[in-house]
């Protein structure tokens, strides 16, 4: 196909794929091929005869807009199946007759779509402490794919922007060159895919492995959901063998290390950990207020600054629960016309946030550092302090961190609590106990019991 065709056909895919489900893309949609396009005539090839009234009733709206966006002309289908390439004429109407065997045989796949959301760039992402590294493991794969850190192994709790990072990615190098083949997909689509397709028999099975073992880049969100399914598992471990035997770039998310993938197959956590492997932590206090600025940019309404500063303290968990606020303070901004968000309208939304969901105890945070400082035998006064030897520095940590898990304290208050610690050491110490608890059984129990006494 000539350059122009692949873009026509990259259009097409991309707005069918928008306009249909999952599901329904997978069966009508993702087997087509575009095989020439002559006198303003595209011809497709369909795998099944059913396919054709769906694409005659549903798809050829999208099949004009392609065709005036790329070719500036209106363009008609006629869509041919299998048993119609034994006609020499059509055959050699297609690029595949053509005097080019010297050309490589992936000029003449199908194009995909890649499932890339375009609104996900570098340039709006926000940097901060806790991204950093990510960030630049992931510029670095965008401008070498294949090169730099393959595979590379994004991971983090959810709402971290390691989502965001992938489609980047995928859009750098997809404007650099229009015509790689990416592919974004969620672990879950491709389990789903994969299934389908094995259903559907060898033929559909054989059109599956073409599609993923031909690609240059391949992005899969949330790896981990890959446990307990075997033969979905062994077709990902030929699919990545096969792409890192070329040189091709995996990029791959997940809520855990590599090494804590503790269901998935050794031989496929040694692959993972091939290449480089980055973490993104929550955002501290600066680059939240950096990230409400820049989402407050786009609405109709002024924010106070000490109204920013109070949603960055209160919401310190991730990215995602700093834009669901910002949806409610603009439902409410919108409801009750207003044009400047106040402290006590940030306080309301997050309120209206929480409403409907279950209820926290009330615990003051002086009961908690009493009840630890009795468990431990140090007082509270103790605990504040900056005094650091080891039964005390544990009774601390440990303190901090039943506060943030049995509380709705922001790190920032629980810092003033604690002495006037700041937020970054309030979440080292509750990251220090979350994963001691993983290791040490004991604390574990001490934990528990001081848990049960202040319920």
């Amino acid at each position: 196909m000539t350059k122009l065709e692949v873009a026509f056909w990259q259009r097409v895919l991309e707005l069918t794929r928008n306009s249909q489900t999952q599901n329904t893309y997978d069966y009508y949609v993702a087997s087509a091929k575009l095989l020439t396009i002559k006198n303003n005539q595209a011809t497709i090839l369909l795998p099944h005869e059913i396919q054709r009234k769906y694409w005659e009733t549903n798809l050829e709206s999208d099949i004009l807009t392609a065709g005036f966006e790329i070719l500036d002309t209106e363009i008609k289908a006629v869509y041919v199946f299998p048993e119609d390439l034994e006609d020499q004429n059509l055959l050699s109407s297609t690029d595949a007759a053509e005097d080019s065997t010297d050309l490589d045989d992936s000029q003449y796949l199908s194009p995909i779509a890649s499932n890339l959301n375009s609104s996900y760039t570098f340039d709006n992402f926000i940097q901060g402490e806790g991204n950093r590294f990510a960030k630049s493991a992931s510029l670095a794969v965008a401008a070498k794919p294949g090169t730099n850190y393959n595979p590379l192994f994004i991971w983090g709790g959810p709402g971290l922007g390691k989502t965001h990072l992938l489609n980047a990615i995928g859009n750098t190098v997809q404007e650099a060159n229009p015509f790689e083949r990416i592919l974004y997909i969620t672990t879950e689509s491709f389990v789903n895919e994969f299934v389908n397709s094995a259903m559907l028999g060898k033929k559909s099975m054989d059109e599956f492995r073409e599609k993923f073992r031909h690609l240059d880049v391949l992005m899969v969100d949330d790896i981990q959901f890959l446990v307990n399914k075997e033969s979905t598992l062994d077709e990902f471990f030929n699919i990545f063998n096969t792409m890192f035997d070329k040189k091709k770039q995996i990029i791959l998310t997940s809520d855990r290390s590599p090494k804590n993938l503790k269901n998935l197959p050794d031989r496929l956590v040694t692959r993972f950990e091939w290449g480089l492997s980055v973490d993104i932590t929550p955002p501290d206090f600066e680059t939240r207020v950096a990230i409400l600025k820049d989402k407050i940019q786009h609405l109709n309404f002024k924010f106070q600054k000490d109204a920013i500063e109070y949603l960055a303290n209160q919401i310190d968990s991730n990215v995602r629960d700093l834009e669901g606020s910002l949806k409610n303070i603009n439902l409410i901004a919108s409801l009750e016309n207003l044009d400047t968000i106040t402290v006590d309208i940030v306080a309301k939304a997050i309120r209206s946030r929480t409403t409907g969901a279950p209820k926290m105890t009330v615990i003051p945070i002086e009961k908690i550092q009493e009840e630890v400082g009795n468990f431990y035998g140090v007082t509270v006064k103790e605990i504040k302090s900056t005094k650091r030897p080891q039964n005390l520095a544990t009774a601390r940590q440990v303190a901090i961190y039943l506060s943030r898990e049995m509380t709705d304290n922001s790190t920032t208050k629980i810092g003033r609590a604690f002495g006037g610690r700041d937020h970054s050491t309030v979440l080292h110490a509750y990251n220090k106990i979350k994963n001691l608890i993983n290791q040490d059984e004991s604390l574990k129990i001490e934990i528990n019991t001081i848990k049960n006494k202040l319920k």
